[in-house]
């Protein structure tokens, strides 16, 4: 055994927090990391820490109808500028 503690085997560990979570489950979708992370942001402003599970049940479906939402609304605001 190595005299300072165990190797490391250079593989990073690999973080299990909700929002890594969430962004794992809309990278599926092919949304970017900063778009969700962004998203759960403002789902946790209005809901608080405690709309965890509300954001996480059905398979994160408020996340991702918020995301379209916010994806929609983008849209809309270039075709009114032209």
């Amino acid at each position: 055994m190595h005299p300072h503690g165990p190797r490391s085997t250079g593989r990073r560990r690999k973080r299990l927090t909700r929002m890594d979570a969430a962004v794992d489950a809309m990278r599926s979708y092919g949304f970017s990391d900063g778009l969700t992370v962004s998203t759960v942001k403002g789902l946790l402003n209005v809901y608080g820490e405690e709309g965890w599970p509300f954001i996480e049940e059905s398979s994160y479906k408020v996340l991702l109808e918020a995301i379209l939402e916010d994806l929609e609304k983008e849209e809309q605001e270039k075709v009114n500028i032209f």
